[in-house]
């Protein structure tokens, strides 16, 4: 088994399909951590190949639309999906998605099997968000394109399949999770949040982190790679527009529901950011995943089980927070 494996099982109860995860990336090259050892290129190559292994492939009953938002900030537009289920309600939820994948990896289509569940299941719209990734574009064109789509998304309500009335969301994982926090701090007219596992503090300082230094999938060598790729000089660590966590006045936030893994670097970080959330006031609630790993809301395809009971918990937060 990888690296980390034993000493994990010696502390916390596995899932059964974590297990067979880890066994599964042991006997494919490079898929245990490849950001710790390894290249840009070939980091994106194994994070698709994982994806398509892991992803499943979902049927959806539906449309799935591209839109190219209009970014001064970025030439040719940011692309985004919009998909809108088959019986979607006549003033549907919208929630505008951001993938994961450390700001430097990840895409559309990796998280695309998740977002059509979503929206299957929670009948609302999705917007699926291609953002600029690092290192060729840093820290901060990824907050810059979320910020661009949130807003434009507010402004077309009914061009994406929802009504004027519709309420609007954000949902994201690992990095999206951040960028998701992000903008809900930024701008105003943001009904709910779901935080899928985020990464809020990119110095990654908690004990979580230093816990799993070494674990056999996200680590925190992996971590403190991904972020000296995103920013652009060490000071950046600590912007609160880079590490929400960081950020003093968190002033008022939308109702906001965190998924996270046991098995996790960044646990401590949703729960520290949870906690800051009740402090000044705002309504937070999380669901914590035992013996889970860090993707394993994003992998439906291999974790089935616990992918199911995350999706019923965001369907009853999307049906309270999210419907008009």
């Amino acid at each position: 088994m990888p690296e980390g494996y034993e000493e994990l099982r010696k502390k916390y109860k596995l899932h059964e399909e974590t297990e067979s995860f880890f066994q599964i990336c042991l006997e494919s090259v490079g898929w245990n951590n490849p950001t710790c050892d390894t290249t840009v290129i070939d980091s994106r190559r194994i994070f698709d190949e994982k994806t398509e292994k892991f992803a499943g492939d979902v049927t959806f009953e539906g449309t799935v639309k591209e839109y190219i938002v209009p970014s001064a900030a970025c030439e040719g537009g940011i692309p985004v999906d919009v998909l809108i289920p088959k019986n979607c309600g006549a003033r549907p939820s919208i929630l505008v998605h951001f993938h994961g994948g450390g700001y430097v990896m990840g895409s559309r289509m990796t998280d695309s099997s998740f977002c059509k569940l979503l929206a299957s299941e929670a009948l609302c719209v999705v917007v699926n968000v291609e953002y600029r990734l690092a290192p060729e574009h840093k820290f901060p064109a990824a907050v810059d394109d979320a910020r661009c789509v949130l807003r434009w998304v507010l402004m077309n309500k009914p061009l994406v399949g929802g009504m004027n009335e519709s309420k609007v969301g954000v949902c994201g994982s690992s990095s999206g999770g951040g960028l998701a926090a992000v903008v809900s701090s930024e701008i105003p007219g943001i009904s709910y949040q779901i935080l899928i596992n985020p990464w809020l503090d990119i110095t990654n300082g908690q004990p979580t982190c230093y816990e799993f230094e070494t674990a056999p999938y996200c680590c925190k060598r992996s971590l403190d790679w991904l972020s000296e790729e995103y920013i652009r000089d060490p000071s950046d660590k600590e912007n609160p527009r880079a590490s929400p966590l960081l950020r003093k006045n968190i002033g008022s936030q939308p109702p906001t529901l965190f998924l996270i893994a046991e098995l996790d670097p960044l646990r401590d970080q949703a729960y520290e950011y949870k906690k800051k959330l009740k402090e000044a006031g705002g309504v937070a609630e999380s669901m914590l995943a035992k013996g889970a790993v860090h993707a394993y809301m994003t992998y439906p395809g291999h974790f089935k089980e616990l992918g199911i009971r995350g999706r019923d918990r965001i369907m009853t937060f999307i049906k309270k927070r999210g419907t008009v």
